[in-house]
C-alpha cells in the first residue's frame, strides 16, 4: 500500500517532480527479520525509529514545502512493503502516478530518529555530479556546519531509494546510523531525539527546495550494482549469530545466538565447560 500526496508548483517546471519518501511498515509482532535475544515472535516490534522516524520527518517536511515558492512539482510517499524487499517503491516506480520520466530526483528518509554528535549520512551523493556541491553548500549555509555530514556513495543500498536508481534517478538517503534497537523490540518512542530528528527534516526540506529551484538538469552517475551471489538457492550457511548493531571500533560484535542454530550449539557446550571451571576455581578458592 501507497500513500501519496502531491504538492504542484505554479511555475515553469512544474511537469518535473522529485520524489521525497519514507516507509511507514515495520516488523509488526516480530518473526523475520527481528533481531531480538531470544526469539521475540509474537511481541509488538513499534518501530520508532525504523520508521516512524522517517514518516514523522515526511510529514515535516510537507509542512514547510507547502509554505514555499517552488519551481518543481513534489510528491510525497509513505512507502509500505520497505521490510519485505522495497515492495512499495518497486511499484510505484513500475505504476507511478506521474510520468516517470519527469522525476528529477528522489529523497528517502529512513532511521532519521537517532541523531548522534551531529553525524548525518546522505548516501546517493555520487549518483549526480551536482550533490556534493549542492550538499555542501546547504550544510554550511549558516556558515558553521549544521552537521557532521557523510556525503557519499551511490544509490544502492536496503530502503526504498534503490528502486529509483535502479530506475536511473538521481537519489539521496537521509539516515542517522544504526544502533543496538534495530529490529528489537526496544526501538520506542522513548530513545528518539525528538530535536535532531527536526533538524534533519529541516534539512531535507532545505535541499528538496533547492533541487526544486535550481535551474538545469541534474546529471545522473550510473554505478552498477552490488555482486549478489547465483550458486544454490535459499539462504545458503547459517550460522544464527545475532548481531550487535550499535557503533563499534572495529569488527562484528555478537549480542547473543538464535534457539536452535549452529551458534547455540557451538556456544552452549562452551558455556557449561566455562561455568564448570569458574564453579571449580571458586571451590579452590574458598577451601
Amino acid at each position: 500500500m501507497l500513500v501519496t500526496s502531491l504538492l504542484v508548483a505554479a511555475r515553469a517546471r512544474r511537469d518535473q517532480t522529485i520524489v521525497i519518501g519514507a516507509h511507514y511498515d515495520h516488523l509488526g509482532l516480530g518473526g523475520f527479520g527481528a533481531l531480538d535475544d531470544p526469539d521475540s515472535t509474537g511481541k509488538v516490534h513499534n518501530g520508532a525509529d525504523d520508521n516512524a522516524s522517517g514518516a514523522t520527518a515526511l510529514l515535516e517536511v510537507a509542512r514547510q514545502l507547502a509554505q514555499r515558492r517552488l519551481d518543481r512539482t513534489i510528491v510525497f510517499i509513505a512507502f509500505s512493503g520497505e521490510e519485505e524487499g522495497d515492495l512499495g517503491s518497486e511499484y510505484y516506480v513500475k505504476h507511478p502516478t506521474r510520468p516517470r520520466d519527469s522525476i528529477y530526483a528522489m529523497l528517502n528518509m529512513d532511521m532519521v530518529g537517532r541523531l548522534r554528535n551531529a553525524r548525518l549520512s546522505a548516501t546517493g551523493a555520487a549518483t549526480a555530479s551536482e550533490f556534493p556541491a549542492l550538499l555542501d553548500s546547504l550544510n554550511h549555509a549558516g556558515g558553521q556546519p549544521r552537521f557532521d555530514l557523510q556525503a557519499s556513495g551511490d544509490g544502492w543500498g536496503p530502503s526504498d531509494h534503490a528502486s529509483f536508481y535502479a530506475a536511473q534517478h538521481p537519489v539521496l538517503f537521509f539516515f542517522t546510523g544504526l544502533h543496538s534497537d534495530y529490529h528489537r523490540t526496544t526501538d520506542d518512542v522513548d530513545k528518539i531525539d525528538v530535536n535532531g530528528l527536526a533538524r534533519v527534516a529541516d534539512f531535507v526540506a532545505d535541499v528538496a527546495t533547492a533541487l526544486a529551484n535550481r535551474p538545469g538538469p541534474l546529471t545522473f552517475v550510473a554505478a552498477p550494482p552490488p555482486q549478489m551471489s547465483t550458486r544454490g538457492s535459499g539462504y545458503g550457511a547459517y550460522l544464527g549469530t545475532i548481531p550487535d548493531m550499535s557503533e563499534s571500533p572495529g569488527g562484528v560484535r555478537i549480542t547473543g545466538t538464535r534457539a536452535g542454530s549452529p551458534a547455540e550449539k557451538q556456544v552452549s557446550p562452551r558455556a557449561t565447560s566455562l561455568r564448570r571451571s569458574a564453579r571449580r576455581r571458586s571451590a579452590t578458592c574458598t577451601t
